[in-house]
């Protein structure tokens, strides 16, 4: 492969929570109409974007089960944003997300890989065009080129940005590591009746709140459509909901359709204690926090 890094570009592709999900009824397409806040956390993927004289894509991750052929969605969206430039690129991508597990690691992806592109050609896009074309790579992409604390509405692709979490919240993430496909998920939410839907708490009054967002007051509205029935569904969800509640989380719900947890606390001090007592636990136990809207381009080398 030829390579001809007249610069690199190196990216952080943030993983995101929901910290409100409500689902609404289903539409005649089959989709869902949603509600939601969407919130980054501090566990990013690492990207490494190299231009080549070639019009070639090389697509590498250090996950073979990330999809990456001419196939996938992530080449896909590469190859219409280098389609006019006439030059390739080379995409290194290291995950430290786990997959499908709710975080939206690859949607993250996507949208970080679109920005720096972006970036390292100079295609002089605004934030509004590579929203729009985000949208048609899945429903959280346009939410990661805005990133940090968003509500989206519709099937997801109607985004606004709120003020941000502040101060930032510590939190513990923990995958069971079992996989739950999004369209099972949908599909028991809605055998539920409707005497049997929680009734999800409002979060309109944040769309005109122009000071940060307390902590206390976003861990008021947590909440998760799916919570109920995907713990009946898989014990080991209620399991780990349960041990968070316990060890003192302020709130805990399920990110998205799953399967990762999360629980928020008041105090990194309590956070990291209880860190501590589970990290052997499950597969992947993560301590983060909330985070403002980050920029993706973290480190530019120049040859």
């Amino acid at each position: 492969m030829e390579n001809n890094t007249s610069d690199t570009l190196k990216l952080k592709s943030y993983a995101k929570i929901n910290l409100y999900l409500s689902i609404g009824q289903k539409l005649n397409n089959g989709y869902h109409n949603i509600e939601t806040i969407l919130q980054t956390v501090d566990l990013y993927d690492e990207i490494s974007l190299e231009p080549i004289k070639k019009p070639d894509i090389y697509i590498e991750c250090n996950n073979p089960e990330v999809p990456t052929g001419k196939k996938s969605v992530m080449y896909q969206a590469v190859a219409m944003l280098v389609a006019n430039t006439g030059k390739g690129i080379r995409v290194i991508l290291n995950k430290n997300i786990p997959i499908a597990s709710g975080l939206g690691g690859g949607s993250s992806n996507i949208a970080a890989i679109m920005v720096g592109i972006n970036k390292i050609f100079n295609l002089k896009l605004s934030k509004v065009q590579l929203i729009n074309m985000a949208a048609e790579f899945g429903m959280d992409v346009p939410f990661f080129i805005t990133r940090g604390t968003v509500l989206a509405q519709g099937r997801g692709e109607l985004i606004v940005p709120l003020s941000s979490v502040y101060p930032p919240v510590p939190l513990i993430l923990i995958n069971p590591g079992i996989k739950i496909k999004s369209e099972y998920a949908y599909q028991l939410f809605d055998q539920l009746s409707d005497s049997n839907k929680e009734q999800a708490p409002s979060v309109s009054h944040f769309l005109n709140k122009k000071e940060a967002i307390k902590p206390s007051e976003i861990q008021q509205v947590v909440y998760n459509s799916f919570d109920a029935i995907l713990s009946k569904e898989y014990p080991i969800i209620k399991n780990i909901k349960n041990r968070l509640k316990n060890s003192g989380a302020s709130a805990v719900a399920l990110s998205g359709s799953g399967p990762t947890v999360y629980g928020l606390f008041e105090k990194q001090g309590y956070r990291d204690k209880v860190y501590e007592n589970i990290r052997e636990e499950y597969p992947f136990v993560y301590r983060t926090c909330t985070t403002q809207a980050h920029k993706i381009v973290f480190d530019r080398f120049y040859n």
